[in-house]
């Protein structure tokens, strides 16, 4: 990833609150800071080694969460010609060498998937896929929207901590050598709520609608397991 400055930071979770207007909207917006040192109200002087340790740690989950979830969702409302056309590129991308190179393949992927999504979500096509669904079916995929969602909501905890943690290891000599990493941590997961959003605001109508279970209103609730459908 390319490095950037805390001034990008800031302006990347300013991307990913107003990206969230759509869980704001529904009533998951006003979240209590649950990870130690990263809430926005975390000072300089209050951050430490495990305050950067536990924001990676937990964008690890929240991206792992969303990856999983979304290809689950992306295979139960899509037609096999692009589930086929997807797994091939993806094929091609982890086949790359240059790690920047697939990174870059590998986030144009979810990047397209999360736009299909978004439209696939709205469409009359896929209202009728969730009616054709047998309890099991929807269940798996009223659990991939709910683990996908709670990544979204850990991404946004992330974020609203993200400027305070970034000024604090700046200001601490002793972990200044790990402000890079912390900042690439920063850029991706503010990349990520672009794409996010994108689906998140079709689930969310459908949790609406009750066409789906209700979606996690904390980002301290359990993922819940996504099985194939």
């Amino acid at each position: 990833m390319k490095k950037t400055s805390a001034l990008l930071g800031a302006l990347m979770a300013g991307i990913l609150l107003t990206s969230t207007a759509p869980v704001m909207a529904f009533g998951l917006g006003n979240l209590a800071a649950a990870i130690p040192g990263v809430g926005g109200g975390t000072s300089g002087a209050a951050v430490s080694a495990g305050d950067i340790d536990a924001f990676i740690q937990t964008a690890q989950e929240a991206d792992q969460m969303i990856g999983t979830s979304s290809r689950h969702i992306f295979k139960a409302v899509a037609s096999k010609q692009d589930i086929a056309e997807q797994e091939a590129r993806l094929a091609t991308a982890n086949a790359i060498a240059d790690p920047a190179e697939k990174a870059a393949a590998i986030n144009k992927i979810r990047d397209d998937e999360a736009t299909a999504l978004q439209k696939s979500l709205a469409s009359q096509e896929v209202q009728d896929k969730l009616k054709t669904m047998n309890q099991a079916q929807l269940a798996s995929f009223g659990n991939a929207a709910f683990t996908f969602m709670l990544g979204v909501l850990k991404d946004k905890q992330l974020a609203e901590g993200s400027t305070a943690l970034v000024s604090g290891v700046t200001s601490n000599p002793t972990l200044l050598p790990r402000l890079g990493a912390l900042k690439d941590v920063v850029t991706s997961v503010g990349a990520q709520a672009v794409s996010t959003a994108k689906i998140g605001e079709g689930l969310l109508k459908l949790a609406k609608s009750g066409k789906i279970a209700a979606l996690p209103a904390s980002a301290s609730e359990k993922p819940k397991k996504v099985d194939d459908i």
